[in-house]
C-alpha cells in the first residue's frame, strides 16, 4: 500500500471519475485501473461497486471503501503535514539549536545569540552549560549541534577559530610582578593558584605545563567563575592564569597583568561540531553568523 496508490483513490471519490483522475495525475487511464486493482487485492476487499457488465466505472465506494477513504484522508494529510514541516525546517520557520557553552561562552557570543535570535525566531535555542571537555563529549555523543571548544580538535571534529589569545599572570597591584611585562611558569612554582574546575580543559593544560617545567602547581581554589576567580586574586588568596582578552577588561588599578611564557599557552577556541553528522539548517545559519560576525566576539 503506498501513497501513490492512496492519492489516486482519494482523486477518484474527490473527482467522481477515473478518467479525471488519470488526467490530472498525467497517467493513463489502464494505470489508474491497475493500481485501484492492485491496492484492493492487497486490502482484500472492494473499494467501489462494480458498474455494468462488472466494469469499474462507477465511482460508488463500498461500505469498506468509505472506511479506507477515510484512513487515506489521514494518511495523505500528514504526509502534507511531513513536507509542511521540512519545509519550515530548512527555511528556518522551524527547528532547534543546541550549542556547547562553557561559563565564559556566554559572554562571549551574547551578542552573535542575540543576532541570531532576531534572525530567526522561531528556532529554539538551547544550551549545555559546562567546562570545554564536558562539550567536546557532547559533540562525540551527539547530544550538541555545536560548541566552544579549546585547543586542537580531534580529526572526527571541524570548527571556525573564534578566540586565540595568550594567557597572562594576574596578580594583585602591589606584588613582585608588578611593571613585568612576562614571567616564565616556572617562577611562579612558589605561588598560590587560583585554578579552574577540573572539567575544564584549561585546567589541565595549565597542570600540564606545570609539570613540563618541573613542578606540582599548589592550588588554593578552584571556579568555574573567573569573575570570582579575579576577586579572589584582588584579595590576596593567589595569583591566576587567565586569557590576555579577559584580563584587558579588569581594572588595571587593581591587577598587575604579564604575558606568560616559557612555555606560551595560549587560549585557542573553536566554534566545533561533528563532522559525522549532517548539519542541520539552524546550525548552518548559526555557523554563518559566526563567520561573519568575528569581530563581536569579545567580552
Amino acid at each position: 500500500m503506498d501513497i501513490k496508490s492512496l492519492t489516486m483513490f482519494v482523486k477518484i471519490v474527490q473527482l467522481q471519475s477515473f478518467t479525471r483522475t488519470a488526467e490530472e495525475m498525467c497517467v493513463t487511464q489502464p494505470t489508474i485501473s491497475k493500481a485501484i486493482h492492485a491496492l484492493e487485492q492487497e486490502i482484500g476487499v472492494p473499494l467501489f461497486y462494480k458498474g455494468e457488465a462488472s466494469r469499474k466505472r462507477d465511482v460508488v465506494l463500498t461500505y469498506m471503501g468509505e472506511q479506507i477513504y477515510q484512513h487515506a484522508l489521514v494518511i495523505l494529510q500528514e504526509q502534507q503535514r511531513i513536507f509542511e514541516t521540512v519545509a519550515k525546517v530548512r527555511n528556518l520557520k522551524q527547528g532547534k539549536l543546541t550549542i556547547g557553552l562553557p561559563p565564559v561562552g556566554s559572554a562571549l557570543l551574547s551578542s552573535l545569540i542575540a543576532k541570531f535570535h532576531k534572525q530567526y525566531p522561531n528556532i529554539e535555542l538551547s544550551f549545555l552549560e559546562v567546562g570545554a571537555t564536558g562539550i567536546e563529549d557532547a559533540i562525540l555523543a551527539k547530544k550538541v549541534d555545536v560548541g566552544i571548544l579549546l585547543g586542537h580538535l580531534k580529526p572526527i571534529l571541524s570548527g571556525i577559530p573564534i578566540i586565540d589569545s595568550p594567557l597572562c599572570l594576574l596578580s594583585r597591584r602591589d606584588t613582585q610582578w608588578k611593571n613585568r611585562e612576562k614571567v616564565s611558569l616556572i617562577e611562579l612554582k612558589e605561588e598560590s593558584f587560583l585554578l579552574y574546575a577540573d572539567t575544564f580543559s584549561l585546567n589541565n593544560m595549565i597542570i600540564q605545563a606545570a609539570h613540563y617545567v618541573g613542578f606540582e602547581p599548589k592550588v588554593v581554589c578552584k571556579s568555574s567563575q573567573w569573575d570570582f576567580i579575579a576577586k579572589m586574586v584582588e584579595s590576596d588568596v593567589g595569583i591566576a592564569l587567565l586569557p590576555k582578552t579577559y584580563c584587558e577588561q579588569l581594572d588595571q588599578e587593581k591587577y598587575n597583568v604579564s604575558i606568560l611564557e616559557n612555555p606560551n599557552i595560549n587560549w585557542t577556541l573553536s566554534m566545533a561540531w561533528n563532522n559525522t553528522v549532517a548539519m542541520n539548517p539552524a546550525t548552518r545559519a548559526w555557523l554563518k553568523i559566526i563567520e561573519e560576525n568575528q569581530d563581536e566576539i569579545h567580552f
